[in-house]
């Protein structure tokens, strides 16, 4: 029987190791819930508002933008509603991204052609110098922080300094693959990044990106991409328990699919 079990689990390996699918033991269940409860959203004392797109690229954030003068974003998508909405607030955009030129819509901004990453290079700025070199003196706070790069967000969550994440009053991140926190490797980097992040913001809003699905994990689901909005604790008034999801601001990210709920123990 110990024989039969090896030889299972080396052609167990031979197939997952050659089609590159990895093949990973789930880790306990209730260490997932502490992720969980990690990432829960809570009502921290204002209405939210929706900036941007009514789908893909629409967010929702506290209204407290005139506490905003300007928004960084790494990342530059097909979509520019977001900075528009932004620049009728007088909120200048900082935009960078070496895989596509500078918005040509947008009048309130300063483009990079420049990947956003956690070292220098070519073509690619580290995050720390990136937003020191873009602010006087006078300007080291008021500053929003918008990122969807696919996966890119936790080598730049990382490196992002503690006292050049505090300037910031509001973070909006999309989250990537996190049906994969199964993995004991990637349920850490996860896990790190949010607290760190947790030390100096809290969470006001979640919503899963429809592009993806729910993943059973255990007996607890996870959606792949979530959109996630932090307010930095010096701005929290209050912080109580949501008593539904979606937000009845929340729209599909994509208007073609089913939209994803998440199950009650995410939020409440």
């Amino acid at each position: 029987m110990k024989f039969l079990k090896q030889k299972i689990k080396h052609l167990l390996d031979f197939i997952f190791g050659k089609s590159y699918l990895g093949f990973y033991k789930i880790i306990p269940e209730y260490e997932l819930k502490t992720l969980i409860e990690l990432l829960k959203p809570y009502d921290l004392g204002y209405k939210l508002i929706r900036v941007g797109e009514q789908n893909d690229g629409g967010y929702l954030l506290p209204d407290i933008l005139e506490k905003v003068k300007y928004c960084f974003s790494p990342g530059v998508g097909s979509f520019s509603e977001f900075e528009r909405y932004l620049e009728k607030r007088n909120i200048k955009s900082f935009l960078a991204d070496f895989s596509v030129d500078k918005p040509k819509d947008i009048g309130l901004c300063d483009f990079e052609k420049k990947f956003i990453r956690s070292f220098q290079s070519d073509n690619s700025l580290e995050i720390n110098n990136w937003i020191e070199s873009k602010l006087n003196t006078e300007d080291q706070h008021n500053l929003m922080l918008q990122m969807d790069v696919e996966g890119a967000e936790y080598e730049l969550i990382n490196a992002i300094s503690n006292k050049n994440l505090a300037k910031f009053n509001i973070l909006i991140f999309e989250f990537h693959n996190l049906h994969l926190v199964g993995n004991r490797y990637f349920f850490q980097i996860v896990k790190s990044c949010i607290e760190k992040i947790k030390l100096q913001f809290e969470i006001c809003h979640i919503h899963p990106n429809n592009n993806g699905f729910l993943k059973n994990i255990g007996n607890l689901k996870f959606a792949r991409d979530m959109e996630i909005t932090f307010l930095n604790k010096k701005f929290v008034k209050d912080k109580k328990k949501i008593s539904y999801l979606p937000h009845p601001l929340d729209k599909k990210n994509n208007i073609n699919s089913g939209d994803i709920n998440l199950p009650i123990y995410w939020y409440n």
